[in-house]
């Protein structure tokens, strides 16, 4: 019975072999330190969709009796075609990463990455100097930091967090064209606070925002 299922077996292996190697190339240096959970997290999805991928063939077995299919280079095309095709949002979603942060992004992303120390403020956390405004963009789109006008440069932050704790320090700094319109803001809510500020330096704008929970 083993030696029969052996050849299914070897199909959904070589498919986790493949996601699980699209997903080491798309989880970047930049990728762990914002999202240090993805590989286990992710690689638990490729566990599920091969768990469904076997399920999925031995149905297919069994249809395969019904029909008296007994080529096996047809049984192994057809199942190999099933597994992909199970898998087919994940080779989608992975391989477009792949070309964004390891082709085409690759080096930019590794500029930013440089850029990023550990933040000493609380147990955990990260900060970043000197970030351009398109690298810090690139940030936003892979935390949650609060988006800031186009013409900012020179942008620096500081974030620090308990963990299991909800208390949480982000203070974020950056400069702005004198003419460029600043809100400041004020605002405390129970252990929640949030501000924001501006003074003029070298006929800039410097604007300091943070947020604090405690």
């Amino acid at each position: 019975m083993f030696k029969k299922s052996l050849k299914y077996i070897i199909v959904v292996t070589v498919n986790l072999i493949l996601l699980t190697v699209l997903l080491a190339l798309w989880t970047d240096e930049l990728e762990l330190i914002f999202n240090d959970w993805v590989r286990p997290r992710e690689f638990l999805k490729i566990l599920g969709f091969s768990f469904v991928s076997l399920i999925a063939i031995r149905i297919l077995v069994s249809f395969f009796r019904h029909r008296n299919i007994s080529k096996t280079s047809s049984k192994i095309k057809i199942a190999t075609l099933l597994t992909f095709l199970i898998s087919s949002y994940l080779y989608i979603d992975y391989s477009t990463k792949v070309v964004s942060n390891f082709i085409v992004n690759r080096q930019f992303r590794n500029e930013i990455a440089y850029k990023i120390k550990p933040s000493k403020q609380l147990a955990n956390g990260t900060k970043g100097d000197s970030l351009t405004i398109k690298e810090y963009q690139q940030i936003t789109k892979m935390y949650w930091f609060p988006k800031i006008p186009v013409e900012a440069s020179n942008i620096q932050y500081n974030y620090g967090y308990d963990g299991f704790l909800p208390d949480y320090s982000f203070t974020l700094t950056y400069d702005l064209p004198i003419q460029i319109k600043v809100d400041t803001i004020s605002y405390i809510k129970g252990d929640f606070s949030k501000s924001q500020s501006f003074e003029i330096i070298d006929n800039k704008k410097r604007v300091t925002y943070s947020e604090y929970e405690q």
